[in-house]
């Protein structure tokens, strides 16, 4: 599926908060959203002149993105992707493919084509934005916040239940400091529908302890 930036369908932008969360987001809507944190474990990223390819690999499961930049020249474009892949690879290593050579290209397409029981879905953005600031108006409505929430809420959930599951190595967040979550819970504490939110969880945990 191909999104693409233009004043229709919302200007595509790329976020890089100060929590270490990465998202695409086009108007009202997030369409890609994780963590930072530990991906070097199961993220790899490619840059290729002004696009970047995004393969997450989890098990014997894998999905590929690729993000192109825009700009209102060729060294624009290049410019805006070199910043987010200088912002990138203070979490992640970011390699870099020459024109001439795509044996990394191949290679990771090769990984998410031939594992058992994988799940192949290709994007391509065309993205205008690249922001290393707190979310923007447009990712704060209470239903766009649930994929943040769910980082918290699903691992009391699973401590609760105390069960044997391990979350995905993409909302595992061990090496956290407990001071670097100011900002991001600031950001829930945005919405007024939050408490009411959590509220609910908290209910629904209840039923489960208590059944």
């Amino acid at each position: 599926k191909v999104f693409e930036s233009n004043e229709e369908s919302g200007h595509l932008i790329l976020t890089i908060v100060v929590s270490g969360h990465f998202f695409i987001s086009q108007g009202r809507t997030v369409l890609e959203v994780f963590s930072l944190i530990d991906s070097h474990k199961w993220l790899k990223i490619v840059r290729r002149a002004d696009c970047l390819l995004l393969c997450a690999q989890s098990e014997n499961e894998c999905r590929m993105f690729r993000v192109q930049f825009g700009g209102d020249s060729k060294e624009q474009m290049l410019e805006h992707c070199c910043n987010c892949v200088q912002k990138l690879a203070e979490y992640v290593p970011v390699q870099v493919m020459e024109e001439q050579s795509q044996q990394l290209y191949h290679s990771l397409s090769q990984l998410a084509n031939g594992e058992n029981q994988v799940k192949d879905m290709e994007q391509s953005a065309s993205v205008l934005h690249v922001v290393n600031e707190p979310l923007p108006d447009c990712c704060t409505s209470l239903g766009e916040r649930r994929s943040l929430w769910c980082f918290f809420f699903f691992s009391l959930l699973l401590s609760v239940l105390k069960k044997e599951f391990e979350l995905p190595l993409a909302y595992r967040h061990s090496v956290w400091p407990a001071e670097e979550l100011g900002p991001f819970i600031r950001l829930c504490l945005m919405d007024q529908s939050f408490p009411a939110f959590v509220e609910d969880v908290e209910k629904e945990l209840r039923k489960l302890t208590e059944g």
